[in-house]
């Protein structure tokens, strides 16, 4: 398995891990300088923007902003020498949001690097379950992105069980894979749960989680900015039988 760390618009922080990961993710923020990325000889992965910056796949109304935002990430990419750019394919907010809205926007995309990431929102979010993300990928001719917190939010959500639909994931063959610490609560019947946390900070069984990553897949350890404790994510991962350079 490779093992790579994120970073939103921070040359120090991927100038810190150039030696301690395999590859790095950037997240694509459009008006941001992306220029110093040419400093680093690794491997890239790039996350266009989602719906915390404006964006929404599946709003027939935001087509210009979504189109400019993913063209934005492909130049990055493309600058990069990228293999993924990830998507998240839209949630379902008003009159102008449905799945074909979002099926039409991606089925227009001729880009093969392309893949989607399993969203959190149970009910209003694309893509929350394998049965959905297989229908959207048959819909789309394009891959998909597992992120294991995504899919735990959704199962408690849903009352599902959170292994189980993981398992179902799985099957799909994911071309990527993210995780982070997520903390949940489960009393009288509620279930709340926080995530994107350091993988300390969390309670989600981490030991059973990577067992069930394949041994060649890429995971980003979607965490933390903080240098301090992405340095013990990735001493966590390699606790976990993780080790840099090699699958």
């Amino acid at each position: 398995m490779k093992v790579g760390v994120k970073t939103f618009n921070n040359e120090n922080f991927l100038d810190h891990f150039r030696n301690k990961c395999d590859f790095f993710e950037v997240q694509a923020i459009v008006g941001n300088d992306y220029s110093f990325l040419k400093k680093f000889k690794k491997p890239f992965i790039v996350h266009a923007e989602h719906r915390g910056f404006g964006v929404n796949d599946a709003d027939s109304s935001l087509h210009a902003r979504n189109l400019n935002s993913f063209n934005f990430a492909r130049k990055i990419a493309d600058n990069v020498k990228a293999k993924h750019i990830i998507l998240h394919p839209g949630i379902i907010k008003n009159k102008n949001c449905s799945k074909e809205v979002a099926v039409k926007f991606f089925k227009k995309i001729k880009d093969k690097r392309i893949i989607f990431e399993n969203l959190p929102d149970f009910k209003e979010g694309l893509c929350t379950t394998p049965e959905k993300m297989k229908e959207f990928m048959d819909l789309t001719g394009k891959g998909f992105i597992l992120d294991f917190n995504h899919a735990i939010s959704a199962a408690l959500q849903g009352g599902l069980d959170e292994f189980k639909i993981i398992r179902e994931f799985i099957k799909l063959k994911p071309k990527h894979y993210h995780l982070g610490g997520q903390k949940i609560w489960k009393f009288l019947g509620f279930k709340k749960d926080a995530g994107h946390l350091a993988l300390i900070e969390g309670n989600i069984d981490l030991k059973r989680i990577v067992k069930m990553i394949p041994p060649k897949a890429t995971l980003t350890l979607e965490t933390t900015t903080d240098i301090i404790k992405t340095d013990n994510d990735l001493s966590i991962m390699g606790g976990l039988g993780w080790k840099q350079g090699k699958m």
